[in-house]
């Protein structure tokens, strides 16, 4: 009895955890609207994007660029776990848990993980629903923006894209673009 209650408050403490970030990241600003069209809680699947063209490339870069510049955490991740089940009003949502490697940007949770969902209905739901093994196949980066839930717990919106080198290198520009303290070059012209 005493070995079933002990199992039984390590599983508890164990799962405690899965359900949302820790305490060491936090919201940095407001979720508006606007960021809720680039953080969608979805997933890329298509290795380079730029390789498409036309309008769907230059949607693309222009996500990113807006990922990139207003994310509060970019790292490169794979998912360790993809699981199904219910969201809290008893529509269909998976979550997908994440290790990151490499952070480029941001703090992330003290263990290193990243603790996803979408739900069924909005705008990502269908690009995980059905892929677990893809998604478990391959790094992605995953760009996130952290919000306080109704219950006051931290969780993130979020995206991610299947890592390549084309992809690290648009993310670091994208950055380096937006940070204010940058250095700047000055051209100064003579005749």
């Amino acid at each position: 009895m005493i070995r079933l209650s002990l199992w039984s408050v390590a599983l508890v403490l164990a799962l405690g955890g899965c359900s949302a970030t820790t305490t060491s990241v936090h919201p940095t600003a407001p979720f508006t609207p606007e960021l809720a069209r680039i953080f969608d809680d979805s997933v890329d699947f298509a290795a380079n994007v730029e390789d498409l063209g036309g309008l769907v490339a230059t949607r693309w870069r222009r996500q990113i660029d807006s990922m990139s510049a207003s994310s509060d955490v970019i790292a490169v991740v794979r998912v360790e776990t993809v699981t199904s089940g219910n969201d809290a009003s008893g529509g269909r949502a998976v979550r997908l848990t994440c290790a990151a490697s490499r952070t480029l940007h941001g703090t992330l949770p003290a263990d290193g993980r990243v603790y996803l969902a979408v739900s069924e209905g909005e705008v990502g739901f269908n690009t995980v629903r059905g892929n677990e093994t893809r998604l478990q196949s391959q790094s992605y980066v995953l760009f996130a923006r952290w919000y306080t839930d109704v219950d006051g717990v931290v969780r993130a919106h979020w995206h991610l894209s299947p890592q390549s080198a084309s992809l690290l290198q648009r993310v670091q520009d994208a950055m380096a673009a937006s940070d204010p303290n940058r250095p700047r070059e000055t051209v100064i012209r003579q005749d």
